[in-house]
């Protein structure tokens, strides 16, 4: 079984540096598909399909039946191919998005790579399959008050873009994990 990594067009737009980071990352360990919508090659039948938008796993559900989608992250967090920087000291707050409620694997790997960044993190009572949260599409009025003046760890292109919306201080899981995300004005290490 092989592995193709489909990028986001939706995180491309919300973390430009991060997603051309990423998809330089993977394009060195696997093939990468093209934009989930109009790729239009055929895959092996069985392959995993890699994918970071919830939004890509519906395309891909829909438009690839032949391929195994697998969320990126709990991808990476099994298979460890990138070095992870070190957040210690960092405190979030996790922002599970609704559209992952029925996905407890996704839930697992966003907090088991926190914990491998040093991220310490406390959850909301709208956590994994009680989530109801998805940016503008599955709207909560005030969420960011929920989290408490933590930064709000999300994994979902469209909640960090609401939350940020609604004056908290959103960034994605990914920026994390690539090195990316700026602490006291600073880069983490890129590894």
């Amino acid at each position: 079984m092989g592995d193709i990594y489909f990028p986001s067009c939706n995180f491309n737009k919300a973390a430009p540096e991060t997603a051309k980071l990423l998809l330089e990352r993977m394009k060195a360990i696997m093939p990468v598909a093209g934009c989930c919508r109009v790729d239009k090659l055929e895959y092996p039948k069985g392959d995993r399909a890699l994918y970071l938008c919830q939004a890509c796993r519906e395309v891909i559900e829909v438009r690839f039946p032949e391929l195994v989608p697998e969320n990126l992250l709990v991808w990476l967090d099994r298979e460890e191919k990138f070095p992870l920087p070190d957040y210690s000291g960092l405190a979030v707050s996790i922002q599970d998005c609704w559209r992952d409620r029925e996905h407890p694997e996704i839930h697992e790997a966003v907090r088991s790579l926190l914990k491998k960044m040093g991220v310490s993190f406390r959850d909301i009572p709208e956590n994994r399959e009680l989530a109801d949260y998805c940016g503008d599409l599955h709207f909560q009025p005030d969420q960011a008050a929920k989290h408490g003046g933590l930064p709000v760890l999300c994994y979902c292109n469209r909640c960090k873009l609401c939350i940020g919306q609604d004056g908290g201080g959103a960034l994605h899981l990914m920026e994390l994990v690539m090195g990316t995300y700026a602490r006291e004005g600073e880069y983490g290490n890129r590894g």
